[in-house]
């Protein structure tokens, strides 16, 4: 550490955030559409119906579910049912029964399946009236973590050592300026690579604290996976000392008898009257609306078989299904009352992390500042990747050559940072003109994105820097710009029928496209305004003679004095 500890601190911070700054910018991008993934899924599948419809009653809603159910030749077999109401609540748009089927020899978990029902019907929704098929926002959520087309083992290990440098990333850029504060409060613009740094420094303070704890909560989702050794060295290695660990860790989902039997739904499944008995007691202690969803288990070792209703309000951080009230199937007694003070302290903890990470709990209001602050991250990153060339190209310029890492970086930069907006603008313009019928739908519109990227790499390989950089952006300005008008063209989901319905979450995705090109917009004339500055030689300014000092002065008066 021969330059110093905060020297060495900002090249750790400068290298750990170029070596894996383009993954963690795909990361940070795609997690942040995660936030409004449920609402984005809604704008992708214009099908269903507008929010402002009518709301069926919950009782009409389950007596129609829990009779599908029982008359479905499909779910006799299960080892649970579970059927999630419309409301109000975000993303309950739909009445939709599912169930798990008993895990084949070898396996942990059983088939999960799923069916929307029409709720004035009660039958299952046809074929010609479901949504089209989408990855939705989902699939942006899921590549944040998981990226895509390698093994997910592979893909959660690799974002997991990508986060743990952006971890070590953020602790030495704290390190590092030490005016930290005072630097969030200056910036100044048209002066190049002080520019690029004091705006790196203002969106790395301006939501510090969010990203110390997404960074962090990051790491405990698969804290298993990362540290593999963590559970066997307690409990043992094999099949059988991790089930007896998540039996201690999860009471209410698993036995420690590795012998219960296991029975199905239909040895089990009570008759109508029974099930109302018991829903009404759910509804006395939570009013109608107060009911979310319920699930029926069959009875496992000392487990009776039980329903479980949960509330449908999500008033809490945790990362779990809340509070939820328990019954007997057979007595109809109230058996527990499962609410997360419950849960042991170390689980707490971690799911008050997964839940903040997640932000399931988070009114419209916070869940647009998740938003704003996902994107103030990933404008971090992209920032200082752009500073890590703008601070070394002068001397490029003056070798007259570019070295072949710098001009990777470039490119890199280019089809990273201008086409993975470009690539997310057009998985949606897919989803709109792809055929609704098409096979393999969804496939094809993530296909699309991915294409996108590579087309941004190498447009920025055969064009010139400050032209790349420019026209791509100016491409993505107009791909969101464009895509509310696509929209209106293509579905009956306009921004005008969905401002008539008061479907706000409709609305409020095509305003947020406008304001996604209105901010490109910005971006591309700021490239633009710059573009013949970029590549040029940095001119040295004329140093100004010094001003003689006070006692310099007095001297040459005595000498003239002398003189005379």
């Amino acid at each position: 550490m021969k330059e110093g500890f905060r020297q060495s601190m900002a090249w750790l911070h400068t290298w750990t955030g170029l070596v894996v700054g383009w993954v963690l910018f795909f990361v940070f991008l795609t997690g942040t559409a995660g936030y409004i993934q449920i609402e984005l899924t809604r704008w992708m599948q214009p099908e269903r119906p507008l929010q402002g419809q009518a709301i069926p009653s919950v009782d009409d809603q389950f007596a129609k579910a829990y009779h599908w159910l029982q008359k479905n030749p499909d779910t006799q077999q299960a080892e649970r049912w579970g059927i999630d109401f419309i409301s109000d609540q975000r993303g309950r748009d739909q009445l939709n029964v599912n169930w798990s089927m008993p895990p084949a020899k070898g396996e942990n978990y059983g088939k999960y399946q799923r069916e929307n029902l029409n709720p004035v019907t009660g039958e299952k929704v046809e074929e010609q009236a479901k949504p089209r098929e989408t990855g939705g926002g989902r699939a942006l959520y899921d590549m944040h973590y998981a990226l895509h087309y390698i093994p997910y083992d592979w893909a959660i290990r690799i974002v997991g050592i990508c986060t743990m440098f952006m971890f070590v990333a953020i602790i030495t850029g704290i390190i590092t300026h030490k005016k930290i504060f005072k630097d969030f409060f200056t910036f100044r613009g048209a002066k190049g690579q002080r520019s690029w740094l004091d705006g790196h420094n203002v969106l790395s303070v301006i939501a510090l604290p969010f990203h110390i704890m997404i960074t962090y909560s990051g790491l405990i989702f698969f804290i298993n996976a990362y540290m593999p050794l963590g559970v066997p060295l307690v409990y043992g290695f094999g099949d059988d000392n991790q089930k007896r660990y998540y039996a201690e860790l999860y009471p209410q989902y698993y036995s420690t008898d590795a012998d219960a039997k296991s029975l199905v739904m239909k040895d089990v499944a009570p008759n109508w009257q029974q099930v109302q008995v018991i829903y009404n007691q759910a509804k006395q202690e939570w009013g109608q609306t107060g009911i979310g969803s319920v699930n029926f288990y069959p009875a496992k070792g000392d487990s009776p078989a039980k329903v479980e209703f949960y509330k449908s309000d999500y008033d809490f951080i945790g990362r779990s299904r809340g509070k939820s009230l328990q019954f007997d199937l057979a007595s109809g007694q109230q058996i527990g009352d499962k609410d997360s003070t419950a849960e042991k302290g170390a689980l707490k903890f971690g799911n008050v992390l997964l839940g903040l990470h997640v932000g399931w709990f988070a009114t419209p209001f916070l869940r647009w500042m998740y938003v704003i602050t996902g994107l103030v991250g990933t404008a971090m990153i992209a920032t200082g990747l752009v500073l890590w060339t703008v601070k070394r190209r002068p001397k490029q310029i003056k070798n007259g050559k570019m070295s072949f890492g710098h001009a990777l970086v470039e490119r890199l930069n280019i089809a990273l940072i201008a086409g993975l907006p470009l690539g997310i603008a057009i998985y949606f313009w897919a989803n709109r003109l792809l055929p609704v019928t098409m096979e393999n739908r969804a496939a094809w519109e993530m296909h699309s994105l991915f294409l996108c990227i590579l087309f941004a790499l190498i447009y920025a390989i055969v064009r010139a820097i400050p032209k790349a950089w420019f026209e791509l952006l100016l491409l993505t300005t107009l791909a969101y710009l464009l895509l509310p008008i696509v929209n209106s063209l293509t579905t009956d989901r306009g921004m005008w029928v969905t401002w008539q319905h008061q479907d706000w979450t409709l609305f409020s995705i095509d305003l947020g496209f406008i304001l996604l090109g209105l901010l490109f917009v910005w971006i591309s004339y700021a490239v633009w305004r710059k573009r013949n500055a970029i590549l040029k030689a940095p001119v040295k300014k004329a140093r100004e003679p010094r001003k003689p000092t006070t006692a310099v002065v007095e001297k040459t008066i005595a000498d003239d004095g002398d003189k005379s």
